[in-house]
């Protein structure tokens, strides 16, 4: 693939570089490196005594290399992988993990967090890295303290907290397309017992893309906001209490897709209700792929896509220390959402597939309670519950007109609806031993209950009528469908305008229906319930084997909870939930500091036996073909080892370089790769998957930087920092075709990016410019199929620009 000798040798050199840097540092007495203070474990503990694998990042960091989302911070962590999905909602996968659904109700592999209260559905974190003290990104399941929904991980943001003087300070960036950010924040007290602080973030943007469709048509600005207020109170040396109000609104254009390939649901001379497909007929044979080499460059349908969503969340957090060395914590939190979009997704400026609108609502209500004891102690534990209450609402208008579906079937546009109920208890303990001063034992129970309903419907679109040669509604098409595919099975029936008409066919081993309730009933809404549970545990040992160097073992399983989709399907077997996944970690570690502490060298490999893991894939409609819907594969597997090192070559030289290498494969799971006309409508061609790499899994990811720190007077400082991250390539879409691995492929790709300017030495003001993406390299963080079509989401071209800060 492109780049992929210079990658290996780029990153061959990477991990030798922390032996060679033993050569580089001077004789004389240096500064150390600061200490890196987290919570992955619900304690404030230094990140060299955490026995997990946990990449911290400071907020003055994140606000240096430009930081505003999880998909910039996915640059920046090798393992990390940011990847657009069809609707608004955004797909993370760590080590291998994520869960690339667009379902808005649809729980991550990575769960999310603000200062420990969830974001439970990854929608909602879209806007809130800015004024943070730091993130933690915590890899492996992490199901005993932080739950259902972590297999992959978990990651913390946490926020700036109240100071007790008056402080403010202002961020400032103006770059390429116009590009607008300012930041600022006010903080003090507000009372002796009671302090404050706000935080706003205003981004505004110029269109960066442009159309290969419509000349002069341009994608790409930004209008959005955020903001953040906490107040925290003290009223006595043993009560601590934080309110965080956090919100954001989102006005912005999505990435528009590049169309790479022509892949027809229909092939020529195919007959249906709407005639025989003609080759004349067909609006995007004539259409060019694209085989240019700018992520500026896509197509879409005028007036699409577009975004105006809004968040918001009031965390109440309690933390009371009773006089017997225990302290009971309780954070409480609403989350809202509304999601106000229009979608385009097959890279042209025909209407393939097309949402208009995609909407949604998303209403969330969390509550964790738990008692600890002092840290101080040799035997540490901690002891709690969780609750969550959520409802999901989505509508999405299904626009296809142009397709070869339309020609053959008859129709052009539809709507669907699903309404989700989810409601998940808890209870959990973990336990630490210092057996003695070298061996800390550790582990952890959670018992979890899961509960979801949801209730789904496919009817004429209210607003759209049938257009591009069309001649039914959804209404019609099927009044015709049905009783010629199934009256031979018992079908009666007449829909009416509105009616759904998704068909209960589903028959178990010995043709009896699933459910005679529903069976070829005409109108009956697909529902459906899942109740689960689960028991994740945690096992592990650390091992002092100096004062600088740990090393650590540790077995985990965690679960995510089962899924219902939101998509079209004429049957109900497309609407059918999936079941919990698993994951069992095996993993070690060792975490160093050497040098006088002058160096940090942290290495982990592991192994996950990783099960039912959930996947949205292609299933053979009777009616439509190839459609997409959530599936589970019984077995799969990861391997992998991570090693970050950082070092203070002198005190004006910090170099740090990260890498990460995967290695992922399907052990088990038969699942379609083709169809046939069948006498009942198409029917599917499985195959074996085994072998096939997992989605979003890169073998090698890499990041390396280099800072340098110089005085230019008594007063003033100069700084330069030289970053280059990257990955090998990786795949969109679970295949085993080998044509289909190429066209979904991810080629490999390397970002150069740069800061350089001037502080003040007390560090109150900072002027630099910055650049992103400096060669301008070509790569997309995604491909996938869409409607007869296949596209790629490419990533943003190079930008550069001035930042000024100031603190008051």
């Amino acid at each position: 693939m492109r780049h992929a000798m210079y990658n290996r040798l780029t990153i061959k050199s990477f991990w030798v570089m922390p032996f060679l840097g033993t050569m580089m540092f001077s004789s004389h007495a240096l500064s150390a490196l600061e200490e890196v203070v987290v919570t992955a474990t619900k304690r404030s503990q230094s990140l060299s005594d955490v026995g997990l694998t946990v990449t911290a990042m400071s907020g003055d960091k994140m606000r240096e290399l430009g930081i505003s989302n999880v998909a910039d911070l996915a640059t920046q962590v090798p393992g990390l992988t940011y990847a657009p999905s069809l609707s608004s909602s955004p797909v993370y996968t760590l080590r291998g993990i994520g869960f690339f659904e667009s379902t808005l109700a649809a729980y991550p592999d990575v769960s999310l967090y603000m200062d420990q209260a969830p974001l439970p559905f990854p929608i909602m974190a879209d806007l809130v890295a800015f004024d943070l003290e730091r993130v933690e990104i915590l890899k492996g399941p992490q199901g005993t303290l932080f739950g259902n929904n972590a297999t992959g991980g978990a990651i913390n943001f946490i926020a700036e907290k109240p100071t007790n003087e008056l402080a403010a300070g202002l961020n400032v960036s103006y770059g390429r397309f116009q590009t607008l950010e300012a930041e600022g924040f006010v903080s003090g007290p507000l009372s002796p017992e009671l302090r404050g602080r706000l935080a706003v973030k205003s981004v505004r943007a110029d269109d960066w893309q442009r159309s290969y469709d419509t000349p002069g048509d341009t994608l790409g600005e930004k209008d959005n906001t955020a903001a953040r207020m906490l107040l925290n109170w003290t009223p006595a040396e043993n009560l601590d209490v934080t309110l965080n109000i956090n919100g954001w609104r989102k006005k912005d254009d999505p990435i528009g897709v590049q169309m790479i390939a022509y892949n027809p649901e229909y092939e020529v001379g195919a007959a249906g209700f709407g005639g025989v497909l003609e080759e004349n007929e067909i609006p995007i044979q004539s259409y060019e792929p694209y085989n240019g080499n700018s992520g500026r460059d896509a197509g879409w349908t005028p007036g699409l896509p577009y975004q105006d969503n809004e968040f918001w969340q009031v965390s109440l957090r309690f933390d009371y220390s009773f006089g017997n060395d225990l302290t009971l914590t309780s954070i409480t939190s609403r989350s809202d959402a509304k999601i106000d979009a229009g979608i385009e997704s097959d890279g042209t400026y025909l209407i393939l597939i097309d949402l208009l609108p995609d909407q949604g609502d998303i209403e969330s209500f969390s509550q964790e309670l738990r008692l600890s004891n002092d840290p101080s102690n040799d035997l540490r534990w901690m002891v709690g519950l969780n609750y969550e209450d959520s409802e999901v609402s989505q509508s999405a208008g299904y626009y296809y007109p142009d397709t070869t579906s339309t020609m053959v079937n008859g129709i052009s546009v539809n709507i669907f609806e699903s309404d989700q109920e989810m409601d998940n208890r808890a209870v959990f303990a973990n336990l630490e031993y210092d057996f003695s001063e070298a061996v800390t034992l550790r582990g952890g129970l959670r018992y979890t209950e899961a509960d979801r309903d949801s209730i789904s419907n496919l009817a004429n679109h209210p607003f759209l009528e049938p257009r591009n040669g069309a001649e039914f509604t959804v209404t019609e098409f099927f009044n015709l469908a049905w009783p010629v595919l199934f009256g031979d099975l018992g079908y009666e029936g007449v829909l009416q305008p509105g009616d759904n008409i998704a068909l209960d066919t589903r028959t178990d081993a010995n043709g009896n229906p699933v459910n005679p309730d529903t069976y070829l009933k005409p109108n009956v809404k697909p529902q459906f319930e899942l109740e689960e549970d689960n028991v994740s545990w945690s096992l592990g040992v650390d091992y002092r084997l100096t004062d600088d160097v740990l090393i650590y073992v540790n077995v985990m399983k965690g679960y995510k909870a089962g899924s219902m989709p939101t998509l079209s399907g004429s049957i109900y077997e497309a609407y059918e939930p999936v079941e919990q996944e698993s994951l069992v970690d095996y993993e070690a570690g060792f975490k160093a500091r050497l040098w006088n502490g002058r160096a940090s060298l942290n290495g982990a490999a592991f192994f996950y036996d990783y099960e039912n893991k959930q996947l949205r894939a292609k299933f053979v409609d009777p009616i439509f073909n190839q459609l997409d819907k959530l599936l589970n594969v019984p077995k799969s597997e990861v391997t992998g080892a991570e090693l970050e090192f950082t070092a203070l070559v002198t005190d004006a030289l910090e170099i740090s370089v990260a890498g990460t290498w995967l290695d992922s494969e399907v052990t088990e799971y038969e699942g379609a790769v083709g169809s046939t006309m069948g006498p009942m409508g198409f029917e599917p061609i499985n195959a074996s998957y085994a072998g096939v790499e997992l989605p979003y899994t890169p073998e090698w990811s890499y990041a390396v930087r280099t800072t340098y720190t110089f005085d230019l007077s008594a007063a003033l400082q100069g700084f330069a920092s030289v970053g280059l991250t990257g990955q090998s390539d990786s795949v969109g879409v679970l295949t085993p075709v080998p044509a289909r691995q190429e066209r979904y492929s991810i080629d490999s790709y390397s970002l150069l990016d740069m800061n350089i300017g001037i502080r003040s030495r007390s560090a109150d003001w900072e002027l630099a410019l910055w650049g992103k993406n400096l060669t301008d390299e070509y790569y997309w963080h995604s491909a996938v199929p869409a409607f007869d079509t296949d596209g790629r989401y490419p990533g943003r071209p190079a930008e550069y620009g001035v930042r000024a800060a100031y603190r008051f």
